[in-house]
């Protein structure tokens, strides 16, 4: 079997981060892999030292003289669907799509024909496997949800952050500055909760278009820090009590594994694919987006109730086994094998 991956994503975030535990996994199991992806994209690099072959592409038109020994496609980004649907169009090449947000898909006939002729578009939730049906009730859809990554942590490093703040609740939020990642809402519980809570401070962990306006709207509150992006993230999520995930829209939500991983509760939404991780007062809790009053209330009692944060811990450790990278894989593995058989 020669999988040839595509991702044509300009960054490095979720997607590509998924996208190399994919092939990592698969690579041990000594599957024949193909990497395509955009020049200087840093999964380039990250792939160098795994038995994989690579090739650079800068659009999706391009790339398809050279053709290849593979199987099979699977289009990791939006870019590399219609990369996929080319080469479907002149050798006959099946490809999987793994679609990664809940956002609607587009409705042109190109868009259609993509998502219409792939061998399987898997999605990370159920709200993503709706928005997919909704547009194009021919996909052939199935939900694999993303893995935890399993980020490094120096327990020196976790001392040091601690001692930083020392005396200091830490309530972190994880992840670009995006207007659908609810930010602006964490803001506003972090203003109700600033007399209420005083040792309590929320840590911003990224960067993005909006900061500018996030940073404005929190002139004035003593308990907001806008730390930036952090190489090392395994750290600060080590570091935190809490993780505030407000998002309005979702695919899934693999930060908050991140964060179950380390044993840190999580207090996030009822949007997009979060409750397919995460159950009401099992392993997190859960409000209503947007509704920043809910938030507050609902990380002050997580801050105060030790016995109630104890129990979500344990139901995030119960939780992950789900969402490990070897189970991922081997997901993956049986479609790739259902289609090629």
């Amino acid at each position: 079997m020669h999988i040839c991956h595509i991702n044509l994503a300009r960054g490095f975030s979720g997607g590509e981060r998924q996208t190399l535990n994919l092939i990592r996994q698969l690579a041990s199991r000594g599957v024949q892999q193909t990497l395509i992806a955009r020049p200087g994209n840093p999964l380039l690099e990250a792939v160098a030292e795994l038995p994989v072959a690579v090739r650079e592409c800068g659009h999706f038109i391009k790339g398809h003289g050279a053709g290849g020994d593979w199987d099979l496609i699977h289009c990791h980004d939006g870019k590399g669907v219609y990369w996929g649907l080319i080469e479907q169009w002149l050798r006959r090449t099946p490809y999987v799509i793994t679609r990664r947000v809940d956002n609607p898909l587009g409705t042109g006939w190109v868009t259609r024909q993509a998502y219409g002729k792939a061998s399987r578009v898997v999605c990370l939730s159920s709200a993503i496997r709706a928005v997919v049906q909704h547009t194009v009730m021919s996909a052939r859809t199935e939900v694999i949800p993303s893995s935890f990554s399993g980020f490094s942590v120096d327990e020196n490093e976790v001392r040091r952050i601690r001692e930083e703040y020392a005396g200091k609740i830490l309530l972190g939020q994880v992840g670009r500055f995006l207007a659908h990642k609810g930010h602006a809402v964490t803001l506003k519980a972090a203003a109700q909760l600033e007399s209420r809570c005083p040792e309590a401070i929320f840590l911003f962990l990224g960067e993005g278009p909006e900061e500018a306006a996030l940073k404005e709207q929190a002139q004035g509150l003593g308990n907001v820090e806008f730390a930036g992006f952090k190489d090392d993230i395994g750290n600060w999520l080590a570091a935190l009590d809490l993780l505030v995930f407000p998002s309005l829209q979702e695919g899934l939500g693999s930060t908050i594994l991140e964060a179950m991983q380390h044993r840190v509760p999580v207090v996030a939404t009822r949007a997009g694919g979060i409750p397919d991780i995460i159950e009401h007062g099992v392993n997190g809790l859960l409000v209503s987006p947007s509704d920043a009053g809910a938030l507050a209330e609902a990380i002050r009692s997580v801050l105060a109730d030790k016995h109630l944060r104890e129990r979500l811990i344990a139901g995030g450790d119960d939780t992950l086994p789900r969402f490990s990278p070897e189970r991922n894989a081997e997901a993956y593995l049986s479609l790739y094998n259902d289609i090629l058989s």
